[in-house]
């Protein structure tokens, strides 16, 4: 007996090998969208410290901390060399905030590629905004999930989010985060007090980078 395949088997043939392939590609995305792992982040954490504990000499004065720059993504060695160069910190050479958290999980996971939005359209980019971190490059955390190297994301009341820092531990009602502070003018290790004025008016919210 021959047996025939009908429209309706043939379409159902279809449809159950388009399920497998999404499911396929599902899978792809999941194991591409993994988020980097404890001891990663705690790597990443203990590379961002390497910029609050250089040290350099600008006109003979001893400073310390890579300094602070608008859009900046110096590493330690591409700072230490610009200033050998002649370069003014803080104005020609530095890093910001999200350049920071880039850079340390860069240092961990060279290939790290990040996810921005056109639009619908997703797009990979090798850098991002503290906003753009947040938005669609972390998996939420609640504070007290937080591990060493896990991101916390702040900003200002009916404004987006417009600054990141790197979680270092707590002590008490006390979050020690690494980040690079435009009010200082460098990186610095600090402490921002759980349900202090600061903390209520410009937490934003916390999260684990994903690795793309």
């Amino acid at each position: 007996m021959k047996i025939r395949l009908t429209d309706c088997g043939n379409r159902s043939l279809r449809g159950l090998a388009v399920l497998l392939l999404s499911v396929g590609c599902l899978v792809v995305w999941t194991a591409a969208a993994m988020a980097f792992s404890d001891a990663e982040a705690e790597q990443a954490l203990a590379a961002a410290m390497e910029y609050v504990t250089v040290e350099y000499r600008v006109d003979g004065e001893l400073h310390q901390g890579v300094a602070y720059l608008y859009g900046g993504q110096d590493t330690v060695a591409a700072y230490l060399d610009k200033l050998k160069q002649g370069a003014e910190p803080g104005s020609q050479t530095g890093i910001d905030a999200s350049g920071l958290v880039i850079n340390a999980y860069k240092a961990v996971y060279p290939a790290l590629e990040l996810v921005s939005m056109a639009g619908s359209r997703e797009l990979r980019v090798k850098d991002a905004s503290s906003e753009a971190l947040y938005l669609w490059n972390v998996r939420s955390l609640s504070a007290d999930e937080l591990r060493p190297g896990d991101l916390v994301f702040f900003g200002t009341e009916g404004r987006r989010v417009t600054g990141v820092a790197l979680y270092a531990g707590r002590r008490g009602d006390l979050m020690e985060i690494v980040t690079a502070s435009q009010s200082r003018g460098k990186v610095v290790l600090t402490t921002v007090r759980i349900g202090g004025d600061y903390w209520d008016n410009s937490f934003a919210g916390a999260g684990r980078l994903i690795k793309r």
